[in-house]
């Protein structure tokens, strides 16, 4: 079983402002939670100063997002996009279970989830998610997670994978992956700091 050890670093105020505007889409099964991975990355991306994305359902998105609104005087806020159903009267409403209780800004869209069997290419909310995000985490998934995946690589997001050694095989070719949340504030932090050394230029 892998374990994942909680970043306990003291983060600078300075670090906390310059990092508020940055927005984490962490992507994963809404099924399974995998809670050794997305807890304490929940718990380290509040503790960072950073604004988190979800889909605002249940599995990853739910305990990431429920470890992010546990930590105390967090900057960042939980935003979900949620998938919809028309309404005669609202317009389009959240499809039932959505959006969890741990979502600070619900984002209603006219898209659907992705639904099993749409043509390659059918615009969701998985564009939205992917689009929204300044840096991607996945943790494992099934073919929605892959999707968010391949779009970020087509879109060129910064994205990193975390979960078990060999659970990105089939989802992930070419990108980088890890089982350690060292590893992955290594890569969000590099990240950035490559943008904003290329913004400076």
């Amino acid at each position: 079983m892998n374990t994942v050890r909680a970043c306990t670093a003291t983060i600078s105020p300075e670090t906390t402002m310059q990092r508020n505007n940055r927005t984490i889409g962490v992507m994963g099964s809404g099924k399974e939670p995998w809670l050794a991975f997305s807890e304490p990355l929940g718990a380290w991306l509040a503790q960072a100063g950073f604004n988190l994305l979800t889909g605002g359902g249940q599995g990853v998105m739910l305990a990431v997002a429920r470890a992010f609104a546990g930590v105390p005087g967090r900057a960042g806020r939980s935003i979900g996009i949620l998938p919809t159903q028309a309404d005669p009267v609202a317009g389009f409403v959240p499809l039932d279970g959505y959006p969890h209780p741990f979502v600070d800004i619900p984002v209603l869209t006219p898209l659907p989830r992705r639904e099993p069997g749409a043509a390659p290419g059918t615009i969701n909310r998985n564009y939205v998610n992917v689009l929204s995000s300044d840096l991607i985490v996945a943790l494992p998934g099934g073919p929605g997670t892959a999707e968010e995946i391949a779009l970020a690589q087509r879109w060129r997001k910064p994205l990193v994978c975390f979960g078990p050694d060999g659970a990105f095989r089939s989802l992930a070719a070419d990108a980088v992956c890890t089982s350690s949340l060292d590893d992955v504030i290594r890569f969000i932090d590099d990240a950035f700091a490559a943008e904003q050394a290329q913004a400076g230029r």
